[in-house]
């Protein structure tokens, strides 16, 4: 392994922290700190090149004077960086801070617990339309990995050195398993009862075919799992388990859920979606967490990875999260847009910005999800396709890691999702390596 030379006196955890991320998540090398020097200036060398610049704030956890100053951004090549710095150097910007701006998500800090405002929508979560990265048209490029391999190319390290292979993830959020099936009768009367009042002649005939033994609309797991053949790593999907409680947690009865985790867990990962009202109630989630841990179905009752419903987690919950025993989270990215929330498309360790130590929690970014395309930015699908290459391109660019959230029920072509399900297939054949 290469080993990349970082020049500095008193190195702070963070600095550490955006090394680890810089160098040996996004390059695969070593680093190795060099204190000897009284000079404050940040060095970065490698054989006989070298790059240099002052230190900003936030590499030295001086958030108030950060946050004072404002966090500019600074251009670099083709791409531009925040954590601006002046003065005759080599770079003008701090890459240790850029890094660990983005993939703690610094910027988020000031806002936790917000809700309906300019930043935060009416769930609590970070609009990735006000992000820095979208603001300077930085979000649908993994920069932090282009950061790493900006700064490899002008040290001159040679390409073979730091390299990776592409790679694709197809990640299914199950959030309602099954549109009619799996209910009590009270609510397929009471539901029906509504369509009847409603008109609704669709959904009361569909509903009548289920409990007589027809298909389920959102029973698209089968050809789910047969469009991923040809995909290396096998598809991922996140169970919502947790009690039935309107209008946002709509899971089936756990008998239900049970036998469908039985059957995809023979050709695919199961993972624990929590719920919705797991992520303001410690208790509910320990609650969910024991129910999945207890389902009775052999390696697929892990609740060690996650993704939160509603993409609930962030950085203000990776404490509690780790806390709780989850050790992989990939709940990383955001609802009202496409691109790289973290500026990450690999997986990488999660930071405490409390105890300012990096924690043994890996975050796991996504880069798309098919509800962001269709409900948020409005697409038709050939956009839709349009938008999935180009983020694809980026991460291939980088080595990096397409993950993709979508869903059962969005290849249904049921209801709101009439045409959609052919998109998945050429997000697939689009994506794979």
């Amino acid at each position: 392994m290469s080993t990349i030379i970082i020049t500095y006196p008193f190195p702070t955890s963070r600095m550490k922290y955006a090394a680890n991320i810089l160098f040996n998540v996004c390059l695969g090398m070593k680093v190795d700190w060099d204190c000897s020097s009284n000079n404050d200036i940040l060095t970065l060398s490698y054989g006989g090149h070298a790059l240099s610049c002052p230190v900003h704030a936030l590499s030295l956890s001086d958030d108030e004077n950060a946050i004072s100053a404002g966090v500019n951004w600074a251009h670099w090549g083709r791409f531009t960086y925040p954590c601006e710095v002046l003065g005759m150097t080599d770079l003008q910007f701090d890459p240790l801070a850029a890094a660990f701006f983005c993939c703690v998500r610094w910027e988020e800090l000031d806002s936790q617990g917000e809700k309906n405002n300019q930043f935060r929508d009416v769930h609590g979560r970070y609009r990735g339309s006000v992000s820095s990265a979208y603001t300077h048209k930085m979000l649908k490029t993994p920069l932090v990995e282009n950061l790493a391999h900006a700064i490899a190319s002008e040290l001159q390290i040679p390409a073979d050195l730091y390299s990776s292979d592409y790679a694709f993830e197809s990640t299914i959020d199950v959030d309602i398993a099954y549109a009619f099936k799996g209910r009590d009768l009270f609510h397929h009367v009471f539901a029906s009862l509504r369509d009847f009042l409603f008109f609704r002649w669709g959904a009361l005939r569909n509903r009548f075919d289920v409990l007589m033994g027809g298909a389920d609309p959102y029973s698209t797991y089968d050809w789910l799992i047969a469009v991923n053949q040809p995909v290396k790593t096998p598809v991922r999907f996140f169970i919502l388990y947790s009690d039935y409680k309107r209008p946002y947690d709509l899971p089936v009865h756990k008998a239900v859920l049970d036998r469908l985790i039985a059957k995809l867990a023979k050709s695919s990962l199961v993972s624990w979606h929590p719920s919705y009202e797991s992520s303001s109630s410690l208790r509910v989630f320990e609650k969910e967490k024991h129910c999945f841990e207890n389902n009775g179905v052999k390696n697929a009752n892990n609740t060690e990875v996650i993704r939160t419903h509603f993409l609930m987690g962030e950085q203000s919950s990776w404490n509690q999260l780790e806390g709780l025993g989850i050790k992989h989270d990939y709940s990383m990215g955001y609802a009202d847009q496409v691109g790289f929330r973290s500026g990450m498309s690999k997986p990488y360790p999660a930071y405490d910005v409390v105890t300012e130590k990096p924690m043994d929690l890996i975050i796991h970014p996504f880069a798309v999800m098919d509800s962001t395309l269709k409900s948020y930015l409005m697409l038709d699908t050939y956009e839709a396709l349009e938008e999935v290459s180009q983020l694809s391109d980026s991460v291939r660019d980088v080595g990096g890691v397409m993950v993709i959230v979508w869903h059962n029920t969005s290849v249904s072509n049921y209801g709101i999702w009439q045409g959609w399900q052919s998109l998945y297939k050429e997000v697939v054949l689009r994506c794979i390596p």
